[in-house]
């Protein structure tokens, strides 16, 4: 039997490959990855070993959860990408500095070692082509140190010059398997550069699988998560991949990174999108090109439950008032924690009647209601949110606030808990939605939703519009 699973996973790469009970890793993830999936994952499915790991490039979303591995795990060969040490961004894209660059160097260093001590550490260069497991032989590409070499050449108009991110190093994977072609990206990207030899390299490599299959790419792994340049359309009019995995959001895909999605849908229509933040991908491959799936990981179903208006009776009164009075209590809290308001006037105004007793007065009528409602997961209150349909504007959803307990944050669960905000919303008629936000991380967080600035609200606070 064998299977590509591919973990659920958000700007970061865990690609298990097994064939006949071996296995083999490509990437391992961001570090938190190891305790959330990873190792939950491999004892549901009683795997004791990995015959390989292979990290594509040295960023932090594909080397994190290494070390944990290793010691947990015997792995019979590790295949390391080495670090440049010349990055102009960080894995997140931000500014990388002196400090950074010395300080993954020498982490780098610190996990060949480990590595070198429990396993056999094989360092990906151009003597390395091939990379096998049972039925798999896949075909390495990017197998240089392209960053590092254009800094060095006396003949590179880059000499001298730290303007690269590691992804330019990343390696990315063939495999042709009774009749199915497969094509693992990496982070690889597509950059018009004036040093031919790394030139568009997503295209080259295009150029390389066409002496290995007519085509077209049953499976593939989108490189750097479906964002960027990442190949011409000519090398997907070859490639026309018939499945494709991102890993991404997918509120991210469709509206930061739809140019790319339209791309794929152009070379071959029936493209089948596959985005892991919801779930994981397993593909079983059968012969003579018969390919399924099926999913792993789901994540748990967050629900939205709102405090319904008091009806005409006393016991639904008192229940209605102990319900404020729980959400007033939290969100004045996440609005001092979260830094949303500092002073003592506002804190003063958002504790007072005055603004609690006009959002419970909209909540009771009949037309532009008020909302106030917890997120709700395996039948716990794990976040909460307050907004306003406006009826006579065109369904206009006016988010006031959103968010999640403290004890849930991290792994994704905001973002999923805006995708059942929206589910929710849509059904009550919502057409499109306005925020406010001024701090620098929640913008960050909408605008992978698809929000776009929309001038300002009268207190000079930035609006947000997503349509």
């Amino acid at each position: 039997m064998n299977k590509i699973h591919f973990l659920r996973a958000v700007w970061n790469d865990v690609i298990l490959i097994e064939s006949d009970g071996l296995y083999g890793l490509i990437d391992t993830g961001i570090k938190e990855a190891y305790e959330l999936r990873i190792r939950p994952y491999f004892q549901e499915i009683g795997l004791e070993r990995l015959e390989f790991i292979l990290i594509t490039h040295f960023h932090r979303d594909h080397y994190g959860s290494l070390p944990a591995i290793l010691r947990d795990y015997p792995v019979g060969t590790v295949y390391m990408k080495g670090f440049s040490g010349l990055n102009s961004s960080t894995s997140n894209g931000r500014q990388a500095t002196d400090e950074y660059n010395r300080t993954e160097s020498a982490l780098c260093a610190d996990m060949c070692e480990q590595a070198r001590n429990v396993s056999n550490l094989v360092m990906i260069d151009e003597s390395l082509e091939h990379v096998r497991l049972g039925d798999f032989d896949f075909r390495v590409f990017g197998n240089t140190n392209a960053i590092r070499e254009m800094y060095e050449d006396p003949a590179s108009p880059y000499k001298g010059q730290i303007r690269f991110g590691e992804n330019t190093n990343s390696a990315a994977l063939f495999c042709r398997l009774n009749g199915t072609n497969i094509y693992l990206g990496g982070d690889a990207n597509n950059e018009s550069l004036d040093y031919p030899k790394y030139d568009r390299l997503n295209d080259q490599y295009c150029e390389a699988v066409k002496a290995l299959t007519d085509g077209p790419i049953d499976l593939m792994k989108a490189p750097h998560h479906l964002c960027g340049n990442l190949f011409s359309e000519e090398a997907l009019a070859f490639y026309r991949p018939r499945y494709v995995v991102a890993t991404n959001w997918t509120a991210s895909v469709y509206s930061q990174f739809k140019g790319n999605v339209n791309m794929l849908k152009a070379a071959r229509e029936d493209v089948r999108l596959l985005i892991s933040d919801r779930c994981g991908y397993v593909f079983t491959l059968g012969t003579n090109g018969q390919l399924s799936y099926e999913e792993i990981q789901k994540v748990p179903e967050i629900t939205l439950e709102e405090i319904e208006p008091a009806a005409d009776d006393e016991a639904a009164n008192e229940r209605f008032a102990a319900e404020l009075n729980e959400f007033w209590k939290l969100h004045i809290r996440y609005l001092i924690e979260d830094g949303i308001i500092s002073s003592a006037e506002d804190i003063d105004y958002f504790s007072g009647e005055e603004y609690r007793s006009v959002i419970e007065a909209h909540m009771k009528r009949d037309e532009n209601r008020h909302h106030l409602a917890w997120f709700v997961r395996e039948g716990k209150r794990i976040g909460a949110c307050s907004y306003c349909i406006y009826d006579r504007e065109d369904g206009k959803c006016f988010l006031l606030d959103f968010w999640v307990f403290k004890p849930y944050r991290g792994d994704g669960c905001g973002h999923h808990c805006v995708t059942a905000f929206f589910e929710h919303t849509k059904a009550q008629g919502a057409a499109y939605y306005e925020l406010n936000c001024s701090l620098t991380d929640p913008t960050r967080f909408w605008k992978a939703h698809g929000f776009v600035e929309n001038g300002e609200d009268e207190w000079g606070v930035p609006l947000f519009i997503r349509k």
